[in-house]
């Protein structure tokens, strides 16, 4: 052994030193919608930029309780406020109503078209009815006949067949494919706890390969601007 330590320590070196930069290994947890939509497109320029990042992506669910197990970044729908672990926001959701282009007449006035039309919502989110009540000054107490729906694409589907007033998430709309024939009638724009997020805790130490995903993602939704929407809330009739 002692004849032969210093040459095998010699040859290890001169293979370490021609086999090349090891990838650095990466794997995020991100929904489905937000990966079609969103991420995919977007992805062969990371990894152009970022060739010693070897990226893989988990649809399969439960993103934070994986966090730090099996997932170094996850991407999730988190609300302010309710959530287990640290996020930075990517996409704050806005919420606004949409409706089949002709069944609604905006100078009807909110209130009046609501009093005769079903109002759709999404049955999971249910804070995002109550602050947006609040935000167009309407009573808590006011007279509704709600519909509620399972998810977005089936909130989307039922207002485009005509079935009444779908309370949205702008992603909704932007992440769920064909929404034609759809119009805001109102114009209103309200701001909910809501968005699209980031969390992290590396599995393997790979901090840098997090760090360099989390400022490239960060960066390009803040170059997003997503659908065209007002800014502030405009008054409600």
């Amino acid at each position: 052994m002692a004849e032969i330590e210093q040459p095998f320590d010699q040859m290890m070196s001169v293979f370490e030193r021609h086999e090349g930069p090891r990838k650095m290994e990466l794997v995020v947890g991100v929904p489905t919608s937000f990966a079609t939509a969103w991420l995919i497109p977007r992805l062969d320029f990371f990894r152009k930029a970022n060739t010693d990042i070897e990226l893989r992506l988990d649809t399969s669910g439960s993103p934070v309780e994986k966090l730090g197990d099996s997932l170094d970044m996850i991407i999730f729908f988190a609300e302010e406020g309710a959530e287990k672990v640290s996020f930075q926001p990517l996409r704050p959701q806005g919420a606004f109503i949409v409706a089949q282009e002709g069944t609604v007449n905006p100078l009807d006035g909110l209130r009046q078209t609501l009093k005769r039309t079903p109002l759709l919502v999404h049955r999971q989110l249910p804070r995002i009815l109550d602050s947006w009540m609040a935000a167009v000054g309407l009573p808590a107490d006011f007279d509704l006949t709600i519909d509620r729906f399972d998810d977005g694409p089936l909130l989307v589907a039922a207002a485009q067949s005509g079935l009444g007033l779908a309370l949205v998430l702008e992603d909704m709309i932007n992440f769920y494919g064909n929404a034609s024939g759809l119009v805001r009638p109102f114009g209103e724009y309200v701001r909910t706890p809501f968005s699209y997020a980031i969390a992290a805790k590396p599995v393997s130490g790979n901090s840098r390969a997090v760090q360099r995903f989390g400022a490239w993602i960060a960066e390009e939704t803040r170059k997003d601007g997503g659908t065209t929407l007002p800014e502030k809330l405009l008054e409600t009739p």
